[in-house]
């Protein structure tokens, strides 16, 4: 996929529960936004926030992407569960 760019964005609120020891929320939020910011031009509408437990952040893509980063949060969510196990759970939705 390209970066794409386009005046009419839509905005998503991405957050991480985390109930496994050696991992942590923001760690693992940050590292999603950091690599869906090489595919997809994000704009950080709230900036990452949380702890180790929970985590959240708002940013937006362009509105013709909405569906590709969702395609891409569950995708790295799998991969995260198969990582560390059971205990993480990712949550997507639109931010209007």
């Amino acid at each position: 996929m390209n970066k794409t760019h386009s005046t009419a964005t839509f905005p998503v609120h991405v957050s991480v529960k985390n109930k496994c020891e050696n991992i942590d929320a923001t760690c693992l939020l940050g590292q999603f936004i950091e690599q869906a910011s090489e595919t997809f031009d994000l704009t950080l509408k709230e900036p990452l926030s949380g702890n180790k437990w929970d985590a959240e952040a708002v940013f937006a893509v362009p509105f013709a992407e909405r569906e590709h980063i969702r395609i891409r949060f569950n995708i790295f969510a799998s991969e995260m569960d198969y990582k560390y196990g059971q205990g993480l759970y990712f949550h997507m939705e639109s931010a209007f």
